[in-house]
């Protein structure tokens, strides 16, 4: 089983390893945090794998935070897109199945823009598309003017069903929570099926991912619902179902008190998570804190599926989940800079793993 695994992930293992390297270290991150200018900041990338990046999409010399940001996520989707495209049989088919995040974010943007009315340039540069083809069915998506005519317009039937299942309670509440919710359940639905074909530890692995991201997110919905004192329908709607996370998400959704909802960690592998966030938030009142520690926490179980023997599927998704964070922490970054926040305060917006 090893030697057909090494025969299986070797190639892409191999790819991996070199663009592993392109990642910021440490010593980077501090000499961005520290730019005294935003074009400062743009300098100093530049002299980063980024620079030929900038230079080959950017349309001025320092581009604004968010051109950077979009350039930066169409970066996000090239890469993880050509990696993909090495990868043979049922293991390119989980990696373009687990790549539809890029269609997942994007719709989900559109559907936003659309509701509140935004211009179709505007909304047009949140979404990233990972193909001519992609591109030209956002264009129509945003052309069709309204979030209904929107949907009737998708191609992929299934998702197209999701969202119609949740037109009734998008329209009751004036809230694209329900429709974003749908689509995130569509996504993980897809990517249960693409692991079927593997075996229980591989299986395992990418549960392990999406597992973590499913039931602290909604956590955090939980308790944002319970300090915004929001109707329990509103959060039966916000939270996100997930056949493997089906206990935790009910506990939460009856939970009375932003403490109950961590209380329901306690007989969950996330307890000693859960005791290091209800402490932070009554130390700091700062949901923002918590969000962050998730979020290292996520990024640290990730970081794992990178360690010792590399030849299975976490390899895979940890690399194109920490290249994401990536992409995220240098949007921060440049976003606080060219804001003027200190060195410090933009430090608690990243994770760095």
């Amino acid at each position: 089983m090893t030697l057909r695994a090494a025969n299986e992930y070797g190639f892409v293992n191999a790819r991996i390893r070199g663009m592993k390297s392109r990642f910021l270290t440490i010593g980077t991150y501090e000499n961005l945090l520290q730019a005294s200018s935003y074009s400062d900041f743009i300098k100093i990338l530049t002299g980063t794998y980024y620079g030929s990046i900038i230079g080959k999409h950017s349309q001025t010399a320092v581009p604004s935070p968010d051109e950077l940001g979009l350039i930066l996520s169409q970066d996000f989707a090239d890469v993880s897109s050509n990696l993909s495209r090495s990868l043979t049989g049922k293991v390119r088919n989980f990696a373009e199945t687990y790549l539809e995040m890029f269609l997942a974010e994007s719709v989900k943007s559109i559907i936003r823009g659309l509701h509140v009315g935004l211009d179709k340039d505007e909304i047009l540069r949140f979404s990233v598309p990972t193909s001519p083809a992609q591109a030209t069915l956002f264009q129509s998506l945003v052309d069709s003017g309204s979030v209904q005519r929107m949907i009737d317009l998708l191609p992929r039937w299934d998702l197209k069903v999701a969202l119609l299942t949740r037109i009734p309670s998008y329209q009751e509440f004036d809230s694209t929570a329900p429709l974003e919710v749908a689509i995130e359940e569509w996504y993980l639905r897809n990517t249960l099926d693409a692991l079927k074909e593997f075996s229980k530890a591989e299986q395992d692995r990418v549960l392990d991912v999406l597992e973590s991201r499913v039931i602290l997110r909604n956590v955090l919905t939980g308790i944002r619902a319970n300090l915004l004192h929001l109707e329990p329908r509103v959060l039966e709607l916000s939270l996100i179902r997930f056949s493997r996370t089906r206990d935790v998400t009910e506990s939460i959704m009856n939970a009375k008190s932003w403490r109950e909802v961590l209380a329901k960690l306690d007989s969950t592998r996330f307890a000693q998570l859960g005791g290091r966030l209800a402490r932070l938030f009554e130390d700091t009142n700062d949901m923002g804190n918590v969000e962050l520690a998730i979020e290292d926490y996520i990024a640290q179980r990730i970081k794992r599926q990178m360690t010792a023997f590399p030849f299975h599927l976490g390899t895979i998704i940890g690399f194109f989940s920490l290249k994401q964070y990536e992409i995220r922490n240098i949007r921060s970054i440049a976003v606080g800079i060219e804001r003027g926040e200190s060195a410090e305060t933009i430090r608690r917006m990243i994770t760095i793993w």
